[in-house]
């Protein structure tokens, strides 16, 4: 089951709405994007990018943040069959 620190999970969606805003300018900037899109994969179990966002969005919707951000403990997420995710 896998754990989720959702002070970096909320971090990871915000630079992906970040940088998904604009067209990449340059290769490290396209690099980044796609590093971050497989990290949300990661993170939420779904392969597809789209979908791990969604995903991902929903998670942090169930948990709101906390006064102390650095306090989030880390907290198991429901199991997602690999296969059935997506």
């Amino acid at each position: 089951m896998p754990l989720i620190n959702y002070v970096a999970l909320r971090a990871l969606v915000e630079e992906l709405d970040a940088l998904g805003a604009h067209p990449a300018p340059d290769a490290a900037a396209r690099r980044r994007l796609e590093d971050a899109q497989y990290t949300v994969c990661v993170y939420t179990g779904v392969r597809d990018p789209r979908r791990a966002l969604g995903r991902a969005r929903r998670l942090l919707a169930e948990r709101p943040p906390t006064a102390a951000a650095g306090a989030a403990p880390l907290v198991a997420a429901e199991p997602v069959p690999l296969g059935a995710a997506g």
